[in-house]
Protein backbone atom coordinates (compact mmCIF):
# COMPACT_ATOMS: atom_id res chain seq x y z
CA UNK A 1 0.00 0.00 0.00
CA UNK A 2 2.38 2.50 0.47
CA UNK A 3 4.13 1.91 -2.52
CA UNK A 4 0.90 2.21 -4.31
CA UNK A 5 0.53 5.58 -2.88
CA UNK A 6 3.88 6.68 -4.27
CA UNK A 7 2.25 5.36 -7.69
CA UNK A 8 -0.83 7.08 -7.52
CA UNK A 9 0.84 10.63 -6.82
CA UNK A 10 3.43 10.03 -9.48
CA UNK A 11 0.68 9.64 -11.88
CA UNK A 12 -0.90 13.21 -10.71
CA UNK A 13 1.82 14.96 -10.82
CA UNK A 14 2.65 13.75 -14.08
CA UNK A 15 -0.88 15.03 -15.17
CA UNK A 16 -0.33 17.61 -13.78
CA UNK A 17 2.74 19.05 -15.63
CA UNK A 18 0.47 18.31 -18.42
CA UNK A 19 -2.55 20.39 -17.43
CA UNK A 20 0.44 22.64 -16.30
CA UNK A 21 2.03 23.51 -19.50
CA UNK A 22 -1.69 23.61 -21.83
CA UNK A 23 -2.88 26.26 -19.10
CA UNK A 24 0.36 28.48 -19.52
CA UNK A 25 -0.45 28.55 -23.03
CA UNK A 26 -3.43 30.75 -21.92
CA UNK A 27 -2.28 32.26 -18.97
CA UNK A 28 0.38 33.71 -16.99
CA UNK A 29 2.69 31.55 -14.74
CA UNK A 30 1.76 33.99 -11.96
CA UNK A 31 -1.67 34.28 -12.49
CA UNK A 32 -1.70 30.29 -12.40
CA UNK A 33 0.55 29.88 -9.12
CA UNK A 34 -1.95 32.18 -7.76
CA UNK A 35 -4.99 30.45 -8.53
CA UNK A 36 -3.51 27.48 -8.05
CA UNK A 37 -1.90 28.26 -4.08
CA UNK A 38 -5.41 29.70 -3.74
CA UNK A 39 -7.28 26.59 -4.05
CA UNK A 40 -4.85 24.39 -2.05
CA UNK A 41 -5.83 27.27 0.94
CA UNK A 42 -9.34 27.12 0.27
CA UNK A 43 -9.00 22.64 -0.05
CA UNK A 44 -7.30 23.01 3.53
CA UNK A 45 -9.07 25.22 5.28
CA UNK A 46 -12.44 23.03 4.84
CA UNK A 47 -10.24 20.23 5.78
CA UNK A 48 -9.23 22.19 8.80
CA UNK A 49 -12.91 22.72 9.88
CA UNK A 50 -13.89 19.49 9.45
CA UNK A 51 -11.42 17.26 11.14
CA UNK A 52 -8.58 17.64 14.39
CA UNK A 53 -5.68 19.20 13.58
CA UNK A 54 -2.47 19.69 15.95
CA UNK A 55 1.06 21.27 15.34
CA UNK A 56 3.81 21.99 17.98
CA UNK A 57 4.94 25.53 16.60
CA UNK A 58 8.33 26.11 17.94
CA UNK A 59 10.12 23.09 16.18
CA UNK A 60 7.74 23.74 13.10
CA UNK A 61 8.66 27.25 12.23
CA UNK A 62 12.17 27.05 10.63
CA UNK A 63 11.33 24.29 8.27
CA UNK A 64 7.97 25.73 7.77
CA UNK A 65 9.53 28.84 6.90
CA UNK A 66 11.92 27.85 4.57
CA UNK A 67 9.86 25.84 2.39
CA UNK A 68 7.64 28.79 1.56
CA UNK A 69 10.43 30.44 0.38
CA UNK A 70 11.72 27.97 -1.65
CA UNK A 71 8.10 26.58 -2.29
CA UNK A 72 7.52 30.01 -4.20
CA UNK A 73 11.17 30.62 -5.69
CA UNK A 74 10.99 27.42 -7.16
CA UNK A 75 7.23 27.15 -8.57
CA UNK A 76 8.13 30.70 -10.44
CA UNK A 77 11.26 28.68 -11.63
CA UNK A 78 9.23 25.55 -12.82
CA UNK A 79 6.64 27.38 -14.73
CA UNK A 80 8.67 29.20 -16.41
CA UNK A 81 10.98 26.32 -17.71
CA UNK A 82 8.04 24.38 -18.73
CA UNK A 83 6.64 27.21 -20.66
CA UNK A 84 9.82 28.16 -22.77
CA UNK A 85 11.11 24.36 -23.64
CA UNK A 86 9.86 21.38 -24.82
CA UNK A 87 8.19 18.87 -21.58
CA UNK A 88 10.32 15.59 -22.81
CA UNK A 89 12.96 17.72 -22.26
CA UNK A 90 12.55 19.76 -19.07
CA UNK A 91 10.74 16.99 -16.87
CA UNK A 92 13.54 14.46 -17.49
CA UNK A 93 15.96 16.63 -15.24
CA UNK A 94 13.66 16.31 -12.49
CA UNK A 95 15.11 13.04 -12.08
CA UNK A 96 18.03 14.40 -10.33
CA UNK A 97 16.24 15.07 -7.73
CA UNK A 98 15.89 11.62 -6.05
CA UNK A 99 20.32 12.02 -5.81
CA UNK A 100 19.87 15.10 -4.23
CA UNK A 101 16.84 13.68 -1.94
CA UNK A 102 18.95 11.09 -0.86
CA UNK A 103 21.87 13.41 0.59
CA UNK A 104 19.72 15.88 2.15
CA UNK A 105 17.79 13.27 3.56
CA UNK A 106 20.88 11.28 4.67
CA UNK A 107 21.99 14.20 6.68
CA UNK A 108 18.46 15.40 8.16
CA UNK A 109 16.59 12.59 8.46
CA UNK A 110 19.08 9.84 8.72
CA UNK A 111 17.46 7.44 6.31
CA UNK A 112 20.41 5.04 4.47
CA UNK A 113 19.55 3.04 1.15
CA UNK A 114 21.27 0.54 0.20
CA UNK A 115 23.83 -0.28 -2.25
CA UNK A 116 21.26 -1.30 -4.72
CA UNK A 117 19.18 1.21 -4.27
CA UNK A 118 22.07 3.76 -4.91
CA UNK A 119 22.46 1.88 -8.18
CA UNK A 120 18.92 2.92 -8.73
CA UNK A 121 18.96 6.41 -8.51
CA UNK A 122 22.25 6.32 -10.77
CA UNK A 123 20.45 4.24 -13.41
CA UNK A 124 17.81 6.96 -13.17
CA UNK A 125 20.33 9.80 -13.70
CA UNK A 126 22.06 8.00 -16.67
CA UNK A 127 18.44 7.74 -18.18
CA UNK A 128 17.60 11.31 -18.10
CA UNK A 129 20.78 12.30 -19.96
CA UNK A 130 20.19 9.47 -22.56
CA UNK A 131 16.87 10.60 -23.08
CA UNK A 132 18.23 14.23 -23.34
CA UNK A 133 21.04 13.21 -26.03
CA UNK A 134 21.10 13.72 -29.74
CA UNK A 135 22.37 10.06 -30.75
CA UNK A 136 22.57 6.70 -28.95
CA UNK A 137 26.51 7.07 -28.55
CA UNK A 138 28.55 7.76 -25.41
CA UNK A 139 29.84 10.46 -26.66
CA UNK A 140 26.47 12.22 -27.05
CA UNK A 141 25.51 11.55 -24.13
CA UNK A 142 27.90 13.11 -22.43
CA UNK A 143 27.40 15.99 -24.28
CA UNK A 144 24.15 15.94 -22.35
CA UNK A 145 26.16 17.44 -19.81
CA UNK A 146 27.24 20.94 -21.82
CA UNK A 147 23.64 20.88 -23.96
CA UNK A 148 22.28 20.85 -20.21
CA UNK A 149 24.65 23.57 -18.63
CA UNK A 150 24.05 26.23 -22.09
CA UNK A 151 20.32 25.78 -21.69
CA UNK A 152 18.20 28.67 -20.30
CA UNK A 153 15.58 26.34 -19.28
CA UNK A 154 17.87 23.36 -18.09
CA UNK A 155 19.46 25.39 -16.07
CA UNK A 156 16.41 26.26 -14.56
CA UNK A 157 15.20 22.84 -14.20
CA UNK A 158 18.43 21.92 -12.32
CA UNK A 159 17.59 24.56 -9.65
CA UNK A 160 14.31 23.38 -9.47
CA UNK A 161 15.86 19.62 -9.11
CA UNK A 162 17.47 20.81 -6.43
CA UNK A 163 14.78 22.92 -4.22
CA UNK A 164 12.46 20.19 -5.04
CA UNK A 165 14.73 17.33 -3.54
CA UNK A 166 15.41 19.26 -0.06
CA UNK A 167 11.44 19.74 -0.09
CA UNK A 168 10.01 16.21 1.22
CA UNK A 169 12.81 16.53 3.99
CA UNK A 170 11.78 19.60 4.93
CA UNK A 171 7.79 18.20 4.35
CA UNK A 172 8.83 15.16 6.21
CA UNK A 173 9.96 17.71 9.26
CA UNK A 174 7.33 19.58 9.66
CA UNK A 175 4.94 16.73 9.19
CA UNK A 176 6.60 15.28 12.68
CA UNK A 177 5.42 18.09 14.02
CA UNK A 178 1.93 18.50 12.87
CA UNK A 179 -0.81 17.26 11.24
CA UNK A 180 -1.37 17.74 7.40
CA UNK A 181 -4.38 19.65 7.03
CA UNK A 182 -2.50 22.44 8.98
CA UNK A 183 0.73 21.74 7.39
CA UNK A 184 -0.70 22.78 3.74
CA UNK A 185 -2.79 25.81 5.06
CA UNK A 186 0.38 27.35 6.72
CA UNK A 187 2.01 26.81 3.40
CA UNK A 188 -0.55 28.07 1.48
CA UNK A 189 -0.93 31.04 3.47
CA UNK A 190 2.37 31.62 3.31
CA UNK A 191 2.81 31.93 -0.41
CA UNK A 192 -0.61 33.78 -0.85
CA UNK A 193 1.34 36.28 1.38
CA UNK A 194 4.65 36.45 -0.70
CA UNK A 195 2.14 36.21 -3.83
CA UNK A 196 0.81 40.13 -3.15
CA UNK A 197 3.62 41.60 -2.78
CA UNK A 198 5.25 40.10 -5.94
CA UNK A 199 2.34 40.20 -8.14
CA UNK A 200 0.98 42.91 -10.01
CA UNK A 201 -2.44 43.54 -10.85
CA UNK A 202 -3.68 41.39 -13.69
CA UNK A 203 -5.20 43.57 -16.89
CA UNK A 204 -8.56 43.47 -17.52
CA UNK A 205 -7.28 41.07 -21.10
CA UNK A 206 -5.51 38.66 -18.77
CA UNK A 207 -8.26 38.64 -16.62
CA UNK A 208 -10.95 38.05 -19.72
CA UNK A 209 -8.32 34.67 -20.54
CA UNK A 210 -8.79 33.56 -17.14
CA UNK A 211 -12.86 33.27 -17.45
CA UNK A 212 -12.32 32.13 -20.76
CA UNK A 213 -9.89 29.29 -20.04
CA UNK A 214 -11.41 28.45 -16.41
CA UNK A 215 -12.23 24.96 -16.83
CA UNK A 216 -8.86 24.14 -17.88
CA UNK A 217 -7.50 26.43 -15.23
CA UNK A 218 -9.53 25.13 -12.81
CA UNK A 219 -8.69 21.12 -13.74
CA UNK A 220 -5.07 21.86 -13.28
CA UNK A 221 -5.67 23.37 -9.96
CA UNK A 222 -7.36 20.88 -8.73
CA UNK A 223 -5.12 18.05 -9.82
CA UNK A 224 -2.50 19.99 -8.31
CA UNK A 225 -4.00 19.99 -5.23
CA UNK A 226 -4.56 16.26 -5.39
CA UNK A 227 -1.30 15.57 -5.86
CA UNK A 228 0.14 18.03 -3.32
CA UNK A 229 -1.99 15.94 -0.70
CA UNK A 230 -0.94 12.87 -1.89
CA UNK A 231 2.73 13.26 -1.40
CA UNK A 232 1.98 13.88 1.90
CA UNK A 233 0.31 10.81 2.66
CA UNK A 234 3.38 9.01 0.58
CA UNK A 235 5.88 11.00 2.86
CA UNK A 236 4.63 9.58 5.88
CA UNK A 237 4.82 5.95 4.79
CA UNK A 238 8.06 5.68 2.98
CA UNK A 239 11.42 6.97 2.95
CA UNK A 240 11.66 9.96 0.63
CA UNK A 241 14.32 9.12 -1.46
CA UNK A 242 12.01 6.32 -2.76
CA UNK A 243 9.14 8.07 -3.03
CA UNK A 244 11.07 11.15 -5.37
CA UNK A 245 12.41 8.27 -7.77
CA UNK A 246 9.00 6.73 -8.61
CA UNK A 247 7.79 10.37 -8.91
CA UNK A 248 10.13 11.40 -11.14
CA UNK A 249 10.50 8.29 -13.16
CA UNK A 250 7.01 8.33 -13.50
CA UNK A 251 6.98 11.96 -14.87
CA UNK A 252 9.99 11.55 -16.88
CA UNK A 253 8.00 8.50 -19.01
CA UNK A 254 4.65 10.47 -19.02
CA UNK A 255 6.62 13.54 -20.64
CA UNK A 256 8.02 11.92 -23.49
CA UNK A 257 5.00 10.45 -24.45
CA UNK A 258 2.70 13.17 -23.71
CA UNK A 259 5.18 15.76 -25.30
CA UNK A 260 4.00 13.64 -28.19
CA UNK A 261 0.63 13.48 -27.99
CA UNK A 262 -0.28 16.94 -26.66
CA UNK A 263 2.51 19.20 -28.61
CA UNK A 264 3.79 17.16 -31.36
CA UNK A 265 7.54 16.56 -29.66
CA UNK A 266 9.58 14.28 -31.17
CA UNK A 267 9.87 10.68 -29.68
CA UNK A 268 13.83 9.04 -30.44
CA UNK A 269 15.86 5.95 -29.94
CA UNK A 270 17.59 8.40 -27.14
CA UNK A 271 14.27 9.10 -25.08
CA UNK A 272 12.97 5.29 -25.50
CA UNK A 273 15.92 4.36 -24.27
CA UNK A 274 16.40 6.55 -21.60
CA UNK A 275 13.10 5.26 -20.73
CA UNK A 276 13.79 1.56 -20.34
CA UNK A 277 17.35 2.77 -18.07
CA UNK A 278 14.67 4.99 -15.72
CA UNK A 279 12.65 1.94 -15.40
CA UNK A 280 15.45 -0.19 -14.76
CA UNK A 281 16.27 2.63 -11.85
CA UNK A 282 12.64 2.33 -10.55
CA UNK A 283 13.05 -1.94 -10.35
CA UNK A 284 16.77 -1.27 -8.13
CA UNK A 285 14.81 1.38 -5.86
CA UNK A 286 12.13 -0.91 -5.17
CA UNK A 287 14.56 -3.86 -4.82
CA UNK A 288 15.55 -3.31 -1.63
Amino acid sequence: MPILICIISAFFWATFDLTRKLSLKKITSTSLLLMFTLTQLVVFLIWLFYSDFSINLIPYLFPGLILILIGLLSALLFLKAIKQSDLSLTIPLLSLSPMFSSLFSFFFLHEKLSNIQYIGIFSIILGTLTLYSKKLTITEILKSFKIISTNDSARMMILVSIIWSLTPVLDKLCLANSSINIHGFIQSLGMIILLIFLLKKNSNEEISKIKRYWKLIFLTVLIGTLATVLQFYAILSNYVPIMESIKRSVGQISSVFLGRFFFNEDITKSKISGVIILSMGVYFILGY
